[in-house]
């Protein structure tokens, strides 16, 4: 803030100081003309550079409102120091033959004010032009480094998803999955429950900012959902200290057993739209994991029937 107002506040300075210097110019230059002639010559010698001068204050004004140009702010100003620079030059070079031409420099300052006055604001201009030419290539390289992080991730998350597939029993599957969010999001708060009926149990938990009763409540609300699909709950119980996210997912269902998975995100790790699609792919690998432990443990069940007709 304080960037934006210093240099913001530099180019308003200057474009009220051009404007003033331009209006009273214009009194000087009309001295000795009559009527109409003085409105007309001051219409249009004097009024359309102290606007200019006054839209250079806006933009001053303007910049110390726009957080987006603050890292630009340098060479905007620089821009048009630059530009005010050349067209003083060319102000010179005009006056020079003049003085040559005439062997007069009548009016020289005022040819000289107004190269100035429009040059500093050309230049601010192109520095606008230019600073917002940088900001989108700062966008696109955020958005391609995001893509690639994106990228890389869920690449560990298949990584996950083939461990998980190897794993013998639910509690592996999900220290693996609590594993996963921990290294993954950096979301610490996570618990994983097993519902069979009116009956619940931990797989894993480490929630240490709600009561059992709670989570498995939470967990009941979440068997209506869709399987491995995150979704914020928007009322959480009351004797839950909400934190900025609280996300629920329903991991598998067999039968009357189902496996919820809760997640507590506080303001310091909240989960962007990416985030969230990597848990889901996660969760998606868990719940073929605890298909395939359900498979296993069906088909011993399934073939002893067939061994006893034998």
């Amino acid at each position: 803030m304080q960037r934006r107002t210093l240099y913001g506040g530099s180019l308003g300075a200057a474009g009220l100081l051009l404007a003033g210097i331009q209006f009273l110019q214009g009194i000087q230059q009309v001295e000795g003309f009559d009527g109409g002639d003085r409105a007309i010559i001051y219409a249009f010698e004097t009024v359309p550079f102290v606007l200019i001068g006054l839209a250079l204050a806006f933009v001053g004004y303007w910049l110390t409102t726009q957080p987006a140009y603050e890292p630009d702010l340098p060479r905007i100003v620089a821009w048009g120091v630059g530009s005010t620079l050349l067209f003083a030059s060319v102000a010179a070079l005009i006056l020079f033959s003049q003085q040559v031409t005439t062997n007069s420099l009548k009016g020289g300052e005022y040819v000289a004010m107004k190269q100035i006055t429009v040059g500093a604001v050309v230049g601010v201009l192109v520095g606008l032009y230019d600073a917002r030419s940088r900001q989108g290539q700062r966008e696109l390289a955020a958005e391609r480094d995001r893509v690639e992080q994106f990228a890389q991730k869920a690449a560990d998350v298949n990584n996950y998803g083939r461990e998980l597939n190897r794993s013998d029993s639910l509690d592996e599957v999900s220290s693996l999955c609590i594993q996963g969010i921990q290294a993954f999001l950096d979301v610490t708060g996570v618990a994983i429950v097993a519902t069979d009926a009116d009956d619940h149990e931990f797989l894993d938990n480490t929630v240490v900012s709600a009561a059992d009763e709670t989570l498995f409540e939470l967990a009941n609300d979440a068997l209506d959902q869709e399987p491995a699909s995150a979704v914020t709950v928007e009322d959480p119980p009351d004797a839950l200290d909400a934190p900025t996210d609280l996300l629920s997912m329903l991991v598998t269902t067999h039968d009357d057993s189902s496996i919820v998975l809760l997640a507590f995100v506080d303001e310091s790790n909240a989960l962007e739209i990416e985030d969230v699609q990597l848990l889901e792919m996660l969760v998606a690998h868990a719940a073929t994991a605890v298909d395939r432990i359900y498979d296993r443990r069906l088909a011993p069940a399934e073939g002893e029937p067939r061994r006893s007709r034998e």
